[in-house]
């Protein structure tokens, strides 16, 4: 009888060419060997892996579940597919590939920490820090665990968490670039920053954003010599370095935070505490929750049912809620898109904002909030945008809304706040 495979030979041969990431020759040498033996369990999945190895996602999910159709008690074919998933951005399919790898191998750690990955991508981070400690406890000594766990913690605001955690990455592998830009992003001040970055640095001279920071620091510091020089590079047109010119084009320096909790305590420092905060785009209400430890009330809009429209590299649906709002005391949640949403809304009179905290990310979704909140802001009031700088268009997005609707109220923003890290602008009105 027939065997249903190619020779050990061939199919290690296949092997070595993807872990060399030769993917074009491997799959050129899987197409051959398929026609010969159809029903291969381990030809599909190399060829997925193949597939995947080139960017063709589509592709290698269907090459991973033909391998599970032929044999399906493979924990590491559940695993690539969940990661092709996660690539296409399918990530209820990931979590749910990353579970059934688990269930056939409880110990596969890649598996576990790629399930947090995805939990953490969907806004579930209790569920993601549980699979990063499950991967931890099987595997103490890598550097990659301890940097997402300490990514979980800063987006829960557990900022001396965050940082006993990078720091945990750092000695374990030295020359750990991401959990040395993390730790950057954790400081309290300029020379703490600039010394993560300069480890960075020491271990990835092209590391574009730490680069483009070193040189931002620098010029905080007074020394503009660095950054002019990444002016006259092909740094030029990065977005960071674009971010940091319109930075240091205002009038004053604003005052320069570190992470998103910083910036947030700053501008609750400044703002009329007996006022309630707006948020527009609240996804899991990590940032909702931060400020109603300070205002008390605040009122919440969001679809909770993800992105209403393709924004960057992020397609329609993108952080969903699953279709409903978090519980949090003083908080009020409206649902439902913004031009359907706020017309209704502020059809009655409401207070006077004390924050607002943009965070729909879209120009479309911030021009129609900016809009539509113009009755609740004054003077006084603190406008965050979440996303103004940084990102690779982001001149046509938040930063672009807020132009138009200063030139459309005949008003004019003073600029009291930035972090390059976590691309918020803090923001007061003159003239409204």
């Amino acid at each position: 009888m027939k065997s249903h495979d190619p020779s050990q030979d061939q199919v290690q041969t296949l092997i070595n060419l993807c872990t060399q990431g030769r993917f074009q020759q491997a799959l050129a040498n899987t197409a051959p060997l398929l026609r010969e033996f159809p029903d291969s369990f381990v030809l599909h999945y190399l060829l997925g892996a193949a597939q995947a190895g080139l960017g063709q996602f589509d592709a290698a999910v269907t090459s991973y579940r033909q391998a599970l159709k032929l044999n399906s008690g493979h924990a590491e074919v559940y695993h690539s597919l969940g990661d092709a998933l996660k690539e296409k951005g399918d990530l209820n399919a990931a979590i749910d590939s990353y579970r059934q790898a688990i269930s056939l191998q409880p110990d596969h750690v890649a598996a576990l920490n790629n399930m947090g990955n995805a939990q953490k991508a969907r806004g579930n981070l209790d569920a993601a820090l549980d699979f990063y400690r499950q991967a931890l406890k099987l595997r103490p000594e890598l550097a990659e665990i301890h940097n997402n766990i300490g990514n979980v913690l800063y987006d829960q605001g557990e900022l001396q968490a965050a940082m006993d955690s990078y720091k945990q990455a750092v000695k374990i592998r030295p020359g750990y670039t991401p959990a040395w830009w993390n730790l950057s992003g954790t400081a309290a001040g300029i020379d703490e920053a600039a010394n993560s970055i300069d480890r960075c640095l020491a271990a990835d001279p092209a590391h574009a954003q730490a680069r483009i920071t070193r040189a931002a620091l620098g010029y905080y510091r007074g020394d503009r010599s660095a950054f002019d020089e990444l002016m006259r590079s092909d740094l030029k047109d990065h977005p960071y370095t674009r971010s940091c010119a319109w930075v240091f084009s205002l009038p004053e320096l604003p005052a320069l935070h570190f992470s998103r909790w910083a910036l947030f305590d700053a501008v609750i420092e400044n703002s009329i505490r007996e006022r309630p905060f707006y948020e527009f785009g609240v996804w899991r209400g990590y940032g909702f929750r931060y400020l109603i430890r300070a205002f008390g009330k605040g009122y919440g809009f969001d679809t909770f049912s993800g992105l209403p429209e393709d924004w960057h590299a992020e397609k329609a649906g993108a952080y969903p809620s699953d279709g409903k709002p978090p519980s949090i005391e003083g908080g009020e949640f409206i649902v439902g898109k913004f031009e359907d949403s706020l017309p209704v809304f502020f059809s009655v009179p409401r207070p006077m904002a004390s924050v607002i905290n943009f965070d729909a990310d879209l120009y479309s979704s911030t021009i129609c909030a900016l809009n539509h909140s113009r009755p609740v802001i004054d003077r006084h009031t603190i406008l965050v945008f979440d996303e103004l700088i940084i990102n690779t268009n982001w001149e046509q997005d938040e930063f672009k809304a807020l132009n138009e609707f200063c030139a459309a109220n005949d008003c004019r923003y003073e600029v009291i706040a930035i972090s390059f890290y976590t691309k918020q602008v803090a923001v007061r009105l003159v003239g409204i």
